[in-house]
């Protein structure tokens, strides 16, 4: 019996948490890069953007930086629903 699900593991592949609405803690490191990545990429298209003189390219800088935004937010309340349930 596991102690932090409280259920057997025995079912479970290594590495993973018996209860898939549950991540596990290399889930949650995973993540936790994602978002690294994501915010990286957000500076950087926000600098580009930023730095550009070309309107057309900007406008475009722009859009790929909001998508990194979203992408970014998703990440986040991905792992904000699960922090309760496993390791932070």
């Amino acid at each position: 019996m596991s102690p932090a699900t409280g259920t057997s593991g025995a079912n479970a592949a290594p590495g993973t948490t018996p209860n898939r609405n549950l991540l596990s803690d290399k889930e949650l490191l995973y993540v936790k890069d994602f978002l690294s990545w994501e915010l990286l990429a957000i500076k950087k298209f926000s600098a580009a953007a930023g730095a550009c003189q070309d309107p057309n390219l900007r406008t475009l800088l722009d859009a790929a930086g909001k998508r990194h935004q979203q992408h970014y937010n998703m990440l986040l309340s991905h792992l904000q629903r699960h922090a309760g349930g496993g390791a932070a």
